[in-house]
């Protein structure tokens, strides 16, 4: 993979900027009411970059969709300079589920995404002190499935209707783990994600407690695909959704074309593309719209195979562009073998496989 990748560096051409020339200012877009990835988009196309983004509770009484962009720090119509950040509220839905009672906890994903569990801790409020660290169940939690914890012997976890599949469970006998059984006089605990309090849950016989959680970088708002346009002298990753982000950090796809064959390649690896990259956009996060722009070097038209802002590009040799034979791709979303077929001279070829 290395002499590959470095074999494309070594193969990059200077390309027109992907901005228009330098300005001084650049005027903010109005992005409340819009999902946090229709946001990106628009600041992007505007020369600006998505700040920090916080989350409150989404209600009937917000006046806006759920997941959608409430508050913009820098006010629509503002000139500001190029990349400045702009940071936003985010009126989030919950996402995810405890379900207990005096003998067991469970957890349940409803985030539409993998959700990162590392950094998530459950810990009493009042009471004996007690806590458990997620990350006692495993690094991450699939969409759909649970985690479960029991405070009592037991042989397997229990099914529940809301989970798919327990993808994970354990049984402490360690009281300091107990939060949520009441136990040492405790009648609520807290659930806190990198420091920061997402809930606070009653404890209850049963308790059903509802919350939002972020991880996964874009759980909950990503699609499940990526789409290739291509044709024998271009080719785009394309972001083709209306309000999701395209996640491709770690998406893999096996050059069968050029030497050393079967290479894995990052095709969303920002260091592929040199100054020829945008400073405002991720080639690892694409928002609605955005996408990769790779070339033969000498294409014939010198724009995506179909319309999209290009937030990379590189031009690489017709002697070891990828698509030039059938491509593999590893899924992060699945186990099983994913192909896309060869250019096809005079043809648009479309190729959507699993994320």
């Amino acid at each position: 993979m290395k002499r590959w990748n470095s074999l494309l560096v070594m193969l990059f051409l200077a390309v027109a900027p992907l901005l228009a020339a330098a300005q001084d200012t650049v005027t903010v877009p109005d992005i409340v009411g819009l999902s946090l990835p229709q946001a990106a988009a628009q600041l992007n196309r505007a020369g600006l970059a998505l700040g920090a983004q916080e989350s409150i509770p989404w209600t009937m009484e917000s006046g806006l969709p759920q997941n959608a962009v409430s508050i913009q720090a820098i006010a629509p119509g503002s000139e500001v300079a190029p990349g400045t950040e702009v940071a936003v509220t985010v009126l989030r839905a919950p996402n995810a589920l405890l379900l207990y009672d005096d003998n067991d906890l469970t957890l349940v994903n409803q985030a539409g995404g993998v959700l990162d569990l590392t950094g998530i801790r459950f810990q009493s409020v009042d009471g004996s002190p007690a806590s458990l660290a997620a990350t006692r169940w495993a690094s991450s939690l699939r969409d759909g499935q649970c985690v479960q914890v029991w405070s009592i012997g037991r042989n397997g976890p229990k099914g529940l209707d809301e989970c798919s599949a327990i993808q994970n469970w354990l049984v402490t006998n360690n009281t300091g783990e107990h939060f949520w059984t009441g136990a040492g006089g405790v009648t609520r605990f807290s659930v806190i994600q990198d420091g920061v309090e997402r809930a606070v849950c009653p404890v209850a016989n049963p308790g059903r407690c509802e919350f939002y959680l972020s991880g996964g970088g874009a759980a909950g708002d990503a699609a499940e695909y990526v789409y290739f346009a291509y044709t024998p002298d271009r080719l785009a990753v394309i972001n083709t959704s209306a309000d999701q982000w395209m996640p491709l950090e770690g998406f893999l796809v096996r050059n069968n074309f050029a030497p050393p064959l079967g290479a894995a390649v990052n095709v969303a690896d920002p260091t592929l593309f040199g100054a020829n990259i945008s400073p405002v956009a991720s080639t690892r996060l694409l928002a609605p719209g955005q996408c990769i722009f790779f070339t033969n070097s000498s294409p014939a038209e010198d724009e995506p195979p179909q319309p999209c802002d290009v937030v990379a590009r590189l031009d690489i040799g017709a002697s070891v562009i990828f698509w030039g034979a059938a491509f593999d791709v590893e899924s992060l979303t699945d186990d099983l073998p994913h192909s896309c077929p060869a250019a096809t001279e005079g043809r648009l070829t479309l190729c959507i496989m699993p994320r």
